[in-house]
C-alpha cells in the first residue's frame, strides 16, 4: 500500500502505519480442508511502512488467520474420518517487505510490486490432546506481492493487494499433510489496506 509523492516527499522519507483486511487461501489445498472444511478464511493485520526516495518502500507487517476443525484420520483411498477431538489452527506470519513504486503512472492511483522475507508461526492445539501432540514451530519463507493504491489525500491510502507466499518444507511429516504430500504453508491473499501517514 504505496501513496504517491509529492515532490517534497520525493526528496525526503515518509512513515505510515496501515490496517490490513483480507482473505488467505493455503497452498496445502487438501491438508487444510480435511481438518478444517476450507483451506481459507478472512484474516486481519497491520504494519508500518518506511517510504524512500527513488519510489523505493520498505514494510513490515503481520496478520492472522485462525480456524477450529477437528482431527481426522485419512484411509488409504482418502477417505477422511472426524476423531471427535476439536483442534484450534493459528498460522500468524510476519512479513518483511522491499518494493518500487510506479508514481510516474498517475499522481493519486499507483501501482506497486514488492518481495520479501516471510516467517510464519504455525500452532495446533487441542484442548485433550497430549502436550506432545500440539503444535508450536516458525518456518520462513519468501512472498511477493503487488497492488494499486488510490490516494484520496496526501496522507491517506486505499489500496488492493495481491500476495503470494512459499514456504517449503514446512508440512508434510506427518498426519494429514505427509498423506496428502503437501509440505508448503504458504499461499495466495488477497488484501485490502488502510494506510495513514506521509
Amino acid at each position: 500500500s504505496v501513496a504517491a509523492s509529492s515532490p517534497a516527499q520525493a526528496q525526503g522519507i515518509g512513515v505510515r502505519g496501515f490496517a490490513m483486511v483480507g482473505n488467505f487461501t493455503f497452498t496445502a489445498e487438501e491438508s487444510f480442508k480435511a481438518i478444517l472444511d476450507k483451506n481459507d478464511d478472512v484474516i486481519f493485520g497491520g504494519g508500518g511502512q518506511v517510504l524512500l526516495p527513488w519510489n523505493i518502500y520498505f514494510e513490515i507487517g503481520a496478520w492472522q488467520f485462525k480456524g477450529d476443525g477437528e482431527r481426522v484420520f485419512v484411509s488409504p483411498n482418502n477417505e477422511v474420518f472426524k476423531l471427535g477431538i476439536p483442534v484450534e489452527i493459528t498460522v500468524t506470519p510476519l512479513e518483511v517487505s522491499a518494493g518500487y513504486r510506479f508514481t510516474q503512472v498517475s499522481r493519486r492511483v499507483i501501482p506497486y510490486a514488492g518481495v520479501g522475507y516471510s516467517s510464519y508461526r504455525y500452532k495446533e492445539t487441542s484442548q485433550f490432546a497430549d502436550p506432545d501432540e500440539n503444535v508450536d514451530e516458525r518456518f520462513t519463507g519468501f512472498h511477493l506481492q503487488g497492488g494499486v493504491e488510490y490516494q484520496p489525500f496526501r496522507w491517506l491510502g486505499i489500496g488492493g493487494e495481491l500476495g503470494w507466499s512459499s514456504l517449503a518444507d514446512a508440512l508434510g511429516e506427518g498426519g494429514v499433510s505427509e498423506h496428502y504430500k503437501e509440505d508448503n504453508l504458504g499461499g495466495t491473499s488477497f488484501r485490502l489496506k488502510i494506510s495513514v501517514g506521509r
